[in-house]
């Protein structure tokens, strides 16, 4: 996959989410199903995002992050089960324009290089967007609205 498809595919998540869930009314994102419930989804896509986004900021700068974050504490700091949904998306959406921002500055050659000896930059965000594939999936079937 090219470097603009991928960075386009990051973006195409952001615009879905907002699409598909923005509009909804709050009751309707957090009702539960056997797989939870959109609000959770969309929460672990913000998870997921803001520990993206510190690694690749680690790899670029070299600057290793404290570790201060555990798998199961607060990821921004501030969250609450309080928080709308969409709260958790304009957090989700803050981090990854923190991605987008760093992947476009990355110059090309780069994209190729390992981080921390294993995935090259370029595996990793493909693997991003397949995350980002999967929950969309998990949102749709949530929703019970076609894809």
């Amino acid at each position: 996959m090219a470097d603009r498809d991928l960075i386009d595919g990051l973006i195409a998540t952001y615009r879905d989410l907002n699409a598909r869930v923005r509009p909804l009314p709050e009751d309707r994102l957090r009702m539960a199903g056997k797989e939870g419930s959109v609000r959770d989804v969309v929460a672990h896509l913000r998870d997921d995002e803001l520990r993206f986004s510190q690694a690749l900021k680690n790899a670029i700068t070299g600057i290793p992050t404290a570790d201060v974050f555990g798998e199961d504490m607060a990821v921004v700091g501030t969250e609450s089960s309080d928080d709308s949904t969409a709260t958790i998306l304009a957090q989700f959406g803050t981090a990854r324009e923190s991605t987008l921002a760093m992947l476009r500055s990355l110059p090309p050659a780069e994209w190729d290089t390992q981080i921390d000896g294993t995935r090259s930059v370029r595996s990793r965000i493909e693997r991003l967007n397949e995350n980002d594939r999967q929950h969309m999936e998990r949102i749709v079937g949530l929703l019970g609205s076609p894809a």
